[in-house]
C-alpha cells in the first residue's frame, strides 16, 4: 500500500474482513478520508469503481517506508 502511494498512484484498497484485524481497517478508512486512496470493502468495490474521481485523490505526503519495514519485520518478510 505505501509504495503505491508513495509512487503517487491511484488505489482503491479492499480489506479482506475474514482476513484483518481492525487495525488494517481504521488505517485504510484514515487514508480515504484523508482522499490519499480509495476504501472499499468486497461488497462495495464494483460501486467503488463504478463513482470514482481520479481528480478527487490528494497525493500522498508522507514516507510510508518506516512503517512497511516495521510491519514487513513483524510479519517475517526481508526488509527489501
Amino acid at each position: 500500500m505505501f509504495e503505491t502511494l508513495r509512487l503517487g498512484k491511484p488505489l482503491i484498497l479492499v480489506v479482506n474482513e475474514d482476513l484483518m484485524d481492525s487495525h488494517q481497517s481504521e488505517l485504510a478508512e484514515e487514508l480515504a478520508e484523508r482522499k490519499h486512496l480509495y476504501y472499499a470493502r468486497p461488497q462495495t468495490l464494483c460501486r467503488t469503481i463504478a463513482n470514482m474521481n481520479l481528480d478527487y485523490l490528494i497525493p500522498y505526503p508522507g514516507d510510508g517506508t518506516p512503517v512497511a519495514k516495521l510491519i514487513n519485520r513483524f510479519l517475517g518478510f526481508s526488509d527489501d
